[in-house]
């Protein structure tokens, strides 16, 4: 009977065998995070560069994983997409604001994964995003909301209040506005915001935002 067949039946591994193979499965195992973790370390040190290149690398890298831990975050909240993609884009525009202060201190000896430093943030705009809301809503029932549904707000009054609101953006908010906020997006703008630089999605989101809840609150 050959050794071979002797190895398969009872599936004793000869020593050498073994430590050669613990080697291989050694080096495959920790080759591929910590070549990961390399690899985001320089890109970030790219993006705090001002590398807009590098931006949209980081954010085609790590935003689906980033998603994924929103919707783990959120749990039975997580069936709503517009509260995933609103949480990832705070998350974005954190890192952007500030010339990148917070990026800066992401430490990928300290942090491990770059993945888990996103992580820890979406946690934080969670919560952040939870408060708002709850504001938000407690001001609709007791003011701004309630007053237009009571006085019945015709449709002049809120083209009115839209122009209104429009004026107090920046051009650039006002166009990204009228084109992907405000209408049906379709299969044609669906492209045009997929070739726009991430950075210009998420600030301009979240800007436009920012000043809407203000601009309701003033009503």
């Amino acid at each position: 009977m050959s050794t071979e067949r002797i190895q398969r039946q009872t599936g004793v591994v000869p020593p050498s065998v073994a430590a050669s193979s613990g080697r291989s499965a050694e080096r495959g195992g920790d080759a591929s995070p910590r070549r990961r973790t390399l690899v985001e370390h320089e890109v970030v040190q790219r993006c705090l560069a001002g590398d807009e290149r590098a931006w949209e690398k980081l954010y085609r890298r790590c935003h689906p994983r980033l998603r994924k831990a929103i919707e783990l975050l959120l749990g039975v909240e997580a069936s709503d997409g517009h509260v995933i993609e609103e949480i990832a884009s705070r998350v974005w525009y954190a890192l952007w604001k500030d010339d990148h202060r917070l990026l800066a201190a992401y430490d990928a000896d300290r942090d491990s994964a770059l993945d888990s430093f996103l992580m820890g943030l979406a946690r934080i705009e969670i919560l952040r995003y939870t408060r708002s809301e709850r504001r938000r809503h407690s001001h609709e029932m007791s003011g701004g909301r309630k007053r237009l549904e009571e006085e019945r707000v015709s449709d002049w009054q809120l083209a009115t209040m839209m122009d209104e609101f429009s004026a107090t953006l920046t051009p650039g908010e006002r166009a990204f506005m009228e084109r992907f906020l405000t209408v049906p997006v379709d299969g044609q703008a669906d492209a045009e915001l997929e070739n726009l630089p991430p950075t210009t999605v998420w600030t301009r989101r979240y800007r436009i935002r920012r000043k809407l809840n203000r601009f309701l609150e003033n009503l």
